[in-house]
């Protein structure tokens, strides 16, 4: 009989949060305001002018040939890649299923000079970082 006290303070502050005048609903302001900006999709940093120069070098080079030497490190793939010009070039997209002799294409690239690949334990001279490189069919 001791907690009846207790209990009915407790039952009488429910119904008094129960019966306030505040609603849920939002009030007239609200619906009259102006709606809410649209979300705009985040875009990708800027890139700085040595990021850009790689990529605007790569852009007139081949984006297809036939791989003449692969290896997977560190998660990707170099291929040493025969574009059909007489100079063959080295790419690195990240790491896929490849065999020599696939001809395989990729699309945005970047270039690097004197890359060092540390997994490797091999320095080269130039090579190309793609995008969406895949086996031609």
């Amino acid at each position: 009989m001791k907690h009846l006290p207790i209990l009915a303070l407790c039952a009488a502050m429910i119904a008094l949060a129960g019966c306030s005048e505040s609603s849920d609903a939002p009030s007239q302001d609200a619906q009259t305001a102006s709606p809410a900006p649209t979300q705009v999709a985040p875009q990708a940093p800027a890139l700085n002018a040595q990021q850009q120069a790689a990529i605007d070098e790569a852009k007139g080079m081949p984006k297809q040939g036939v791989v003449k030497e692969m290896m997977h490190a560190a998660g990707y793939t170099y291929m040493n890649v025969d574009t059909g010009n007489g100079k063959n070039v080295w790419i690195a997209a990240t790491m896929m299923r490849v065999k020599p002799e696939n001809t395989v294409q990729w699309a945005d690239a970047a270039v690097m000079h004197n890359f060092n690949s540390s997994s490797l334990h091999r320095t080269f001279d130039e090579i190309l970082f793609v995008s969406n490189a895949a086996v031609v069919q």
